[in-house]
């Protein structure tokens, strides 16, 4: 908490940052000790299995907001064209967002779409390949702008053709990471609580698999996603009520 980014609020950017279940084990314990800072209250009707999104739906928001914090503020979101490409757990929770925020339909693109050339303003990528960062780069508008979400899946390349574009067309190319929590009302995190308390967001519905974590199931979950045996989206391991 006191390195320079820590004193900005920007924890996200701590280079000795950590959490449970990703560089510290004890994620999946039937109890866990967490810093009383760390906990944000759940309103009575959000429900577990909304809650359990708050993660990836901050991840979503943060993204969002990385891209359009340079928006020339004339420009209504509902005029500008947007796209989503990779529609994963990010990548759908973004298209959520991006119309909860008052952009209009964005186009949600998956893995092997060709998208209309120059045409997007605002370009989600949130594959994290080489083909897909460079559907993004020759979608992109003229002074559009590209945020990279997806992790990348291997060593990233810029052709020279690519980098052209991108100084071309004056294209603002942003990266994002993790989410921002302050204890701010405004935060990422309470964006979203505040999103699925209004009933704006509906996360539950990309849902797709609930496995019990009580009769031996959880593992059939993992195995799910780890050897891609069947179309999937958000796979849920609950305790029984």
């Amino acid at each position: 908490m006191k390195c320079p980014q820590c004193l900005k609020k920007h924890y996200e950017l701590c280079n000795d940052y950590g959490y449970l279940g990703s560089r510290e084990d004890g994620g999946f314990s039937e109890y866990v000790t967490v810093p009383q800072w760390n906990l944000i209250e759940l309103p009575q009707n959000v429900s577990f299995e909304q809650a359990a999104m708050l993660e990836p739906m901050s991840v979503a928001v943060h993204a969002i907001r990385q891209c359009i914090k340079n928006l020339d503020p004339t420009e209504f979101p509902s005029a500008l064209k947007t796209a989503v490409c990779g529609m994963g757990t990010i990548g759908s929770l973004v298209a959520m967002f991006l119309e909860e925020m008052g952009f209009s339909n964005p186009d949600e693109l998956r893995r092997g779409d060709k998208p209309d050339p120059k045409s997007y303003d605002l370009f989600f990528e949130c594959v994290g390949t080489n083909e897909a960062v460079a559907r993004a780069f020759e979608a992109a508008a003229p002074r559009g702008h590209i945020q990279l979400v997806g992790n990348p899946a291997s060593d990233m390349t810029l052709p020279r053709d690519l980098y052209w574009q991108i100084l071309r067309r004056q294209l603002t190319v942003t990266g994002t990471w993790n989410s921002a929590f302050t204890h701010d009302d405004n935060d990422d995190w309470h964006y979203a609580l505040n999103a699925v308390s209004s009933g704006h967001i509906h996360p539950e519905k990309i849902i797709t698999h609930r496995f019990s974590m009580e009769d031996g199931k959880l593992t059939e979950g993992f195995e799910l996603m780890r050897d891609k045996k069947e179309p999937y989206h958000k796979v849920m391991g609950f305790f029984p009520s």
